[in-house]
């Protein structure tokens, strides 16, 4: 919104420019002959700049956000960065629509039980791959109409469609590394493989299977390995339970795993590339680790559930949600990384994102169908191994 109003300011002095030389202008032409080439050059510049502006102007205005007054959606979300989805989100679509949002952050798990239990609580869900493919499977997403998201095409082409033509965009990507504190870690972390140090005995804080980043590192650890998930599961949590004795705790809060890194409870974290970025503002001994083996990374996406009353709305909050100014400023504030092409950062801004063309490009994402038909097994494996956890 700012890159596109700031461009009616310039239309709108342009033209009171042209109008003011055209009030002083004399009744008869003064200019020397030999200067006429040079002012119809400028003349022809000054038009055509004249022109454009007019017609950025004129697409600027035609994609301005209609009114939705009175209207109400209610959102089912994370509770990550709340006040700066508020700030950069919530706050201007309310502002230029008219409508009222009503919005509800939790745990993608617990988010998923309260839809199925009342599926007419909601009418937008912003959650992570694993889970809206669950729901998808229960029938409780809605198709939405792509030709109503303008600001599609803005987007990498894996993030339009992740889970099918008919489901809603992922609004950023996201990847499992490790973070540790080089201020107590005795040692130095560059791979999935130094997590089972001896060293770190009782000093590790890793995903539960039931949280977004748990199956990404399932699948990490398994790629490491050389194993299948759901072929070689026996020989997966065979090696989870020889990091048992590293592990301090399995979590399902990325806030409350930052939480004990700031308090020294643990020196080593399995995380999400944002919440090391909300994390490293604490201390700067904290470190990213990309592991060397390589790793799996993950979407969250936004869907309309069914029998939605206001779809229209919906779709004008989707099609914002994935716009120039909201990806630019929520990757700014550290939220979330941009999936559209046209936002750029510097190496500063998009430190630890997955951003940039060669990444997005080159991610590798798990099977969500397969994690899905396995979840139930893996998280009655989990439990059984983590219990005291």
């Amino acid at each position: 919104m700012r890159r596109k109003a700031m461009s009616m300011m310039l239309a709108s002095a342009m033209v009171l420019s042209l109008a003011a030389c055209g009030g002083s202008k004399p009744a008869e032409t003064t200019a020397a002959a030999t200067e006429a080439p040079a002012e119809t050059e400028a003349a022809e510049t000054e038009a055509a700049e004249t022109e454009a502006a007019e017609t950025e102007a004129a697409e600027t205005e035609a994609e301005e956000l209609p009114r939705f007054d009175g209207q109400q959606l209610r959102i089912s979300t994370f509770s990550f960065n709340a006040e700066l989805l508020q700030k950069n989100i919530y706050d201007p679509f309310m502002e230029a629509t008219g409508a009222e949002l009503i919005v509800e952050g939790g745990a993608n798990a617990q988010r998923v039980t309260k839809i199925r239990e009342t599926p007419d609580a909601y009418d937008i869900v912003v959650i992570g791959d694993a889970f809206v493919s669950e729901l998808i499977n229960d029938g409780l997403i809605d198709t939405i109409d792509s030709s109503k998201l303008t600001n599609l095409d803005g987007l990498y082409d894996v993030a339009k469609a992740p889970l099918g033509e008919d489901y809603g965009p992922a609004y950023t990507f996201n990847r499992i590394g490790i973070v540790y504190d080089s201020s107590t870690c005795p040692i130095e972390i560059t791979s999935w493989a130094d997590l089972w140090n001896p060293e770190l005995a009782d000093s590790i804080a890793i995903p539960d299977i039931t949280t977004t980043s748990g199956p990404l590192l399932y699948y990490s650890i398994a790629q490491m390995e050389g194993l299948t998930p759901g072929e070689d599961d026996d020989a997966i949590f065979a090696k989870f339970e020889e990091l048992k004795p590293n592990i301090k705790r399995t979590y399902t809060s990325a806030n409350d795993t930052i939480t004990m890194l700031n308090q020294g409870e643990v020196s080593v974290a399995v995380l999400l590339d944002y919440s090391y970025t909300t994390a490293k503002t604490a201390s700067d001994t904290y470190v990213w680790v990309d592991p060397s083996e390589g790793v799996y990374s993950g979407f969250n996406t936004i869907n309309v559930l069914k029998d939605c009353p206001n779809k229209e709305l919906a779709e004008a909050f989707i099609n914002y949600y994935i716009s120039y100014d909201v990806q630019l400023a929520e990757a700014l504030d550290g939220v979330d990384s941009p999936v559209r092409t046209d936002v750029e950062l510097t190496e500063e801004q998009s430190a630890n994102f997955t951003y940039g063309a060669d990444m997005i490009n080159g991610l590798q994402i798990p099977d969500w169908d397969g994690i899905n038909a396995h979840k139930a097994d893996w998280t009655d494996r989990w439990n059984e191994l983590f219990s005291v956890q």
